[in-house]
């Protein structure tokens, strides 16, 4: 993608929405107005770099080392101080118990499967401090799209790749909540975004949640 010219993950009209998408997710009086993130499978990096340039202490954890290397790379040309490395989620092995003020999912949630969501979550109320949040950003619902639909498993609501393994989780919106909260995660508000074209979209389902003790 990067040798594409591509901006990151997305394309760049989609990263443009995603943007302003946390920047008025951001503004909710649940979000922190300072302090340390953690964004959990942070790809190229551009939501961390958007945090870091409004002063967050930030971090970016991905499995991937070459979207580790292109973040890193990002945020030395423009001179923003985020810290990335390559880990699993799954572990945030290297991040200290109660150190975070803001977990944020970085649309990765519902690329975990199974019962890897119960130990990202795990994860993630381990590292935020008392009173922290996390701030989930996950596909949810119903498919509607063509395409989504023909790959789609409908008993595990799981899209799958050609080989069969199932790369997506496109969970019920209640069911999601439900997750957060056998994890141990006070839901403090969540919505739903509708899709943006019922032929290709997914509907979004935002969440504040915090750790409770």
């Amino acid at each position: 993608r990067k040798a594409a010219g591509k901006p990151g993950w997305q394309e760049a009209e989609s990263l443009r929405r995603t943007l302003a998408s946390l920047a008025t997710r951001m503004q909710s009086p649940h979000a922190p107005a300072a302090g340390r993130v953690l964004e959990l499978g942070c790809g190229a990096g551009d939501l961390s770099l958007w945090l870091a340039e409004a002063g967050f202490d930030v971090h970016g954890v991905d499995l991937s080392p070459t979207a580790i290397a292109w973040a890193q790379e990002k945020a030395a040309q423009r001179g923003v101080a985020a810290h990335f490395s390559v880990g699993s989620v799954l572990e945030l092995a290297g991040v200290a118990s109660s150190s975070v003020d803001l977990v944020l999912d970085g649309y990765c949630f519902h690329c975990i499967i199974g019962a890897d969501r119960a130990r990202f979550l795990a994860s993630a109320r381990r590292v935020l401090k008392p009173g922290g949040v996390l701030h989930v950003a996950t596909m949810c619902g119903d498919v509607t799209s063509p395409l989504i639909r023909s790959r789609t498993d409908p008993n595990t609501r799981c899209v799958l790749d050609e080989t069969g393994a199932a790369t997506r989780y496109l969970g019920d919106p209640e069911a999601i909540l439900g997750e957060l909260r056998e994890a141990g995660l006070r839901v403090l508000s969540s919505r739903i975004q509708p899709r943006v074209d019922p032929r290709t979209d997914m509907d979004e389902l935002f969440v504040w949640a915090v750790r409770e003790d």
